[in-house]
Order: structure tokens, then C-alpha cells, then sequence
């Protein structure tokens, strides 16, 4: 990645107006909700009026204490001040969620960095070059102000969490360490992110992740899929959401380039999380289910049962995968399930 450039008319957007209503995607992760709140810091230091809007539901154990600092709606108080709106890490504006509607009058800035999705928003700084909306938001303060000990911290959670604490990065990623390393010129701590991202699981969840692991499948020659139920929930003394581990373990199976994980949900339906090696585009895949994401790492909503979305996924994701990509020893005679 080379240097990100804050274009003119954003930094107009954001130093100019008054009251913001700052909105993340619905099931929002580290990097959406440390964007929000970072940049919610900055706009409120410089004197504007801030609101944090998220549907949620904040139940990632790293991001649940966070929670009650959002509005599943937009505050009245908001709309009667002639907000202007900022989207974060939303690559299509069905992802806010019912928030899309609400704001759908206000002025917009979209802040992003996903590769796929559908162009919303009046005024757009998307950045697929970037591996996180964290990054672009530390671009923004930083080219006005300093970052505060807390924006660092915050900023620090959201780019490890999407960048797997760093190991999805390149030898193109010179400009993304040196950013990381104001973070912690400026505060940030990463053995406390890595900490707050990766520790602190209940002995519940890790005997989770080990069921996980054992209703893996081959779906088809390098692709893998497992589930999780609503019942598996239920046995969990803490928020679900949080399967990083299981995505790292599942993509370092030899011939494994594609990882599909569906969660049925208690309201219904599955959510379904694709992750892949660099030869295939799931975000593109996601896509055309009503999702969206990055080229390695996308999901999606399902209204059906755990059984349709795998025969849909087993449908699907072979023909996504390159003949050259999955080993010999994975063919359809020999991979497991």
C-alpha cells in the first residue's frame, strides 16, 4: 500500500460541520466500532456535537463493553440539529441496517475500505487499498491534529482486528507499519490489543471451537466449511461472536482455499463468513448472495436453514476455486465428508 492522500473535500466535510451522526454496519467488529468511536472522539474535540449509531448487536466479547455507548436509532436531537451523517466500514448501505433509511436525507461521507458493494452516500472515500477503515480514520486525524492516547488505542484494535493482528499483510505494507508505529508513539499498547482481541475466552467457548473444528468438511477439492448452531450458543456463558481462531486454524489446512462458516441465529436464518486464499474473490461471491466484503475475507445473510446454505455454498464455491489451487491428495475421492 502507498501513502493515502485525505482528499480535500473530506476534510471539509469533517471540520466544517456542526453535528454528526456516526453509523457502523449491523454485527459490527473492532475495526467498524474503533472507527466510530475514534473518530466520534475527534469531531467532539473539535467542538462538533457527535452520535454513535449501531443496530448491533455488540456481542463479540471484545467489543461488548462498548455497547451502550451506541444508539440502535437515531436521536431525535440529531435530525433537529440538520446532522450530516458518516458511514464507517460499510460497503453497501443495506449493511447499516435500519440507520440506512433514517439518514437517507442527510448529507453522507462514506469512510471504507472494502473491495466490493454498491456505491452509496454523497461523498465517498473508499480505499480497497487499505486494510482497515481504522487506518483511513488515523489518516483523517492525523492530517488535522494529533491522535489523543485513547483514538490510538482505539485505532490500534481496529486495525489488528482486521488484519489478523498483522498477518494478513504484505511485503507492500511498509506504509501501514509506519502508521501502526505512530499508534504507539502515541499510546497504543499492541500486547493489550492483542490481549483484549484473542484473550480473556471462556473455557466454554474454547470446547466450542473444538466442535468447530470437528464438523469441518470438504465440501468440495479446497474448500471447507463447519456451522454453528443455536444450541451451541446457549452453552456459552459469554457473547458469541469471535472466530478469528477458527478462521487461522482452517486456513492453514494444506489444499484449504476456501473457509465457509455459517451460524444459525436465534432470529432466524444463518450468517455465513467466507474466508480464502489470494486465487479466490469471496467478496465477489458474497456479492451476489446480498453481502459484501474484501477478495479474502466477505460474508452474507442467509433466510434459510443451516442444510440449504450448505448445499447453496456446495453449489457455489467449487466453481470459485481454481483447478491449479486445490493438491491432488484433496480430490473428490479423498477429502473428508
Amino acid at each position: 500500500m502507498t501513502d493515502i492522500a485525505i482528499p480535500n473535500d473530506v476534510a471539509e466535510f469533517l471540520t466544517t460541520g456542526h453535528s454528526f451522526v456516526v453509523v457502523g454496519h449491523e454485527e459490527p467488529d473492532g475495526d467498524c466500532v474503533a472507527s466510530q468511536l475514534a473518530l466520534a472522539s475527534y469531531l467532539r474535540r473539535r467542538g462538533a456535537s457527535s452520535y454513535l449509531c449501531s443496530v448491533g448487536p455488540f456481542n463479540r466479547p471484545e467489543i461488548a463493553e462498548y455497547g451502550d455507548q451506541f444508539s440502535a436509532t437515531i436521536p431525535q436531537q440529531a435530525l433537529d440539529e440538520k446532522a450530516a451523517a458518516v458511514v464507517l466500514d460499510c460497503s453497501t448501505s443495506e449493511r447499516t441496517g435500519a440507520l440506512g433509511g433514517a439518514i437517507a436525507s442527510l448529507p453522507t461521507l462514506v469512510i471504507d475500505h472494502h473491495s466490493s458493494g454498491s456505491a452509496f452516500g454523497d461523498l465517498r472515500f473508499v480505499r480497497p487499498e487499505a486494510p482497515s477503515t481504522a487506518l483511513l480514520v488515523q489518516l483523517i486525524i492525523e492530517r488535522e491534529d494529533r491522535l489523543t492516547a485513547s483514538e490510538a488505542r482505539l485505532l490500534m484494535f481496529g486495525m489488528c482486528t482486521d488484519t489478523g493482528f498483522f498477518r494478513h499483510l504484505d511485503d507492500t505494507s511498509a506504509a501501514v507499519f509506519a502508521a501502526t508505529s505512530r499508534l504507539v508513539a502515541a499510546g497504543a499498547n499492541p500486547r493489550a490489543t492483542y490481549e483484549r482481541i484473542y484473550g480473556n475466552r471462556s473455557f466454554e467457548r474454547r470446547k466450542l471451537l473444538g466442535r468447530q473444528l470437528e464438523r469441518a468438511e470438504w465440501l468440495a477439492p479446497g474448500v471447507l466449511y463447519t456451522h454453528q448452531t443455536v444450541a451451541d450458543l446457549d452453552a456459552l456463558p459469554e457473547p458469541a461472536r469471535g472466530d478469528d481462531d477458527l478462521y487461522m486454524l482452517l486456513r492453514a489446512v494444506a489444499g484449504a482455499e476456501v473457509v465457509a462458516f455459517a451460524r444459525e441465529e436465534r432470529s432466524g436464518g444463518c450468517s455465513v463468513s467466507l474466508r480464502s486464499s489470494e486465487s479466490v474473490d469471496v467478496g465477489a461471491i458474497a456479492l451476489q448472495l446480498g453481502g459484501g466484503g474484501h477478495r479474502q475475507a466477505a460474508g452474507f445473510s442467509w433466510s434459510g436453514s443451516l442444510a440449504a446454505i450448505r448445499s447453496e455454498l456446495g453449489q457455489r464455491l467449487p466453481a470459485a476455486v481454481p483447478i491449479a489451487a486445490a493438491p491432488g491428495p484433496l480430490d473428490s475421492s479423498s477429502a473428508p465428508g
